[in-house]
């Protein structure tokens, strides 16, 4: 997609003298190893298990879009190290409260990563295909809560820097696993313990 998108503005920004490059098809750049080898920390990374609920007629679901200046997002970032983790901590920290949550109770932040560079060989810069893996940052609500934003963000940032190519690997390796094993697809609503973060 990335590939794509560069090229895309290339070719508007230049025309016909744009220099585009072909894309990179090449599938076995992620796939699965024979034999697949999943260590022990990746499931927990990538896929914990969730207790689904299905909500009650009298729930009611609540949408809501939030601005940031470029003056609160420089702060953030001097703050935390990092606008994106910055931003993540702070929601993830505000719906913790917003919920009630039980300070005892775990609560984990699904974000997306992007781990082309992460891989060794790292992905080609023209590679067309999917190089984001969604991970999952955990904390006790009451960690989250009571901590700072900029240590809430490190836990952001810790759960990426444990994205080395071995881990990925196994992840590409369980998500194989898991897909020829028939995996049944959860169903119903997330905890309120999980936030999943888009960007």
């Amino acid at each position: 997609m990335f590939h794509f998108i560069r090229t895309w503005a290339s070719y508007c920004r230049d025309g016909e003298g744009a220099a585009i490059e072909p894309p990179c098809h090449d599938r076995a750049l992620l796939r699965a190893r024979s034999p697949p080898v999943v260590r022990p920390e990746t499931v927990p990374m990538f896929c914990g298990r969730l207790a689904m609920h299905y909500p009650s007629a009298t729930s009611a679901v609540a949408t809501e879009v939030f601005a940031f200046s470029r003056d609160q997002l420089r702060a953030l970032k001097r703050h935390c190290g990092g606008v994106s983790r910055a931003v993540s901590a702070l929601v993830w920290l505000c719906v913790c409260v917003a919920r009630r949550l039980d300070p005892d109770a775990v609560t984990r932040m699904n974000f997306p990563v992007d781990v082309r560079r992460r891989l060794d060989p790292p992905l080609p810069d023209r590679y067309f295909g999917n190089g984001v893996v969604n991970v999952f940052a955990t904390a006790a609500v009451r960690d989250v809560v009571l901590e700072t934003l900029a240590s809430v963000a490190s836990r952001v940032k810790d759960t990426t820097e444990r994205l080395d190519d071995g881990v990925l690997r196994s992840a590409v390796d369980y998500f194989e696993m898991a897909e020829k094993g028939g995996r049944p697809e959860d169903s119903g609503n997330l905890p309120e313990t999980e936030l999943r973060m888009n960007s």
